[in-house]
């Protein structure tokens, strides 16, 4: 099934339409489970018009969080001091968790990968962007030499559509693995 989304294109301010992929599983539907599944691109943010890599893109300009009205507002098409102030807070706090949750992930696989160094004063985008390279580092190896890079904005949109989730989401064990870039061999 096709639904139209709207996101806010941030050169021109005006509202485009994009087409969002949504799955529809009957028997999960007859059981009363979740039975529908939105598939947004992590450019997208849930409920939102504004777009994840403007915000994302600030954040990495202004990792303080401090609030540049004039050009917060010319890169996320927004006006509402608000709105700004809630996308940079909750990005923070995506990107940090990111990064925390990599890390993670990284010391459990010490065969693999490891954990990349941190400096003092050391931003979380920072943290982020040398986790996820760890991570293609890892998914290389495992894979034997080769792997897709996934951008860090990837995993801030994982943590993204859960946190924004009506309902606790129920994830397929084949997307959690593919999302940690190791195949489900099961």
């Amino acid at each position: 099934m096709r639904l139209w989304r709207k996101v806010r294109s941030p050169e021109d301010g005006k509202n485009i339409e994009i087409t969002i992929i949504a799955i529809i599983c009957l028997s999960a539907k007859k059981k009363g489970t979740q039975y529908t599944k939105r598939l947004l691109p992590p450019f997208v943010i849930p409920y939102c018009v504004i777009g994840r890599e403007r915000v994302m893109a600030y954040v990495r300009r202004f990792p303080d969080g401090i609030i540049h009205v004039a050009t917060a507002s010319k890169m996320m098409g927004t006006v509402d001091i608000r709105t700004i102030r809630r996308h940079v807070l909750e990005t923070k706090k995506l990107i940090e968790d990111a990064a925390l949750r990599l890390s993670e992930f990284l010391s459990a696989i010490t065969g693999y990968g490891g954990l990349p160094d941190h400096r003092p004063g050391q931003s979380p985008v920072e943290s982020l962007d040398k986790a996820a390279k760890e991570m293609d580092r890892a998914a290389a190896r495992v894979q034997g030499g080769s792997a897709p890079t996934i951008p860090p904005m990837v995993y801030v949109h994982a943590l993204g559509v859960y946190a924004r989730a009506g309902k606790r989401l129920i994830p397929p064990l084949s997307l959690v693995l593919r999302t940690v870039l190791f195949h489900d061999t099961s």
